[in-house]
């Protein structure tokens, strides 16, 4: 048989369910854990705050400055994350002082998975660098 009459005697395959696809499974998959980590920070991210940093931001100040703690103490990429988005003054153990913080870039340092807490400091974070 030639591959011409082969043709002719294979049934007619159908499309492959979208389901079954391993580039639109990636996508699904991938945006799904991309939804559930951006979810949990958004929900968890305000408790991270304390209540004098929501007042703060109530306020709507131009710049703040911030003692922000971590799970452990930062590392080089922490330090570069830092220094993106204020001034690091200085790291004590797992909390670091953050000056010249604009306020959309705390809530978005809340979001994130490594953050324990997050507070004014006090007199400008004077009695930190001691």
């Amino acid at each position: 048989m030639s591959s011409q009459e082969l043709d002719e005697v294979r049934s007619v395959s159908r499309r492959r369910a979208w389901y079954k696809r391993r580039d639109i499974l990636f996508i699904i998959i991938f945006a799904a854990v991309w939804a559930g980590w951006d979810g949990y920070g958004r929900l968890s991210g305000p408790g991270r705050m304390t209540d004098t940093l929501t007042a703060a931001l109530d306020k709507n100040p131009k710049n703040l400055i911030l003692l922000v703690q971590a799970n452990f103490p930062p590392e080089r990429f922490h330090s570069n994350v830092y220094n993106e988005l204020g001034i690091q003054r200085g790291t004590k153990n797992d909390t670091t002082l953050l000056a010249r913080v604009r306020p959309e870039d705390v809530r978005w340092l809340s979001r994130q998975l490594w953050i324990t807490n997050i507070d004014l400091a006090p007199d400008g974070g004077r009695s930190f660098l001691k």
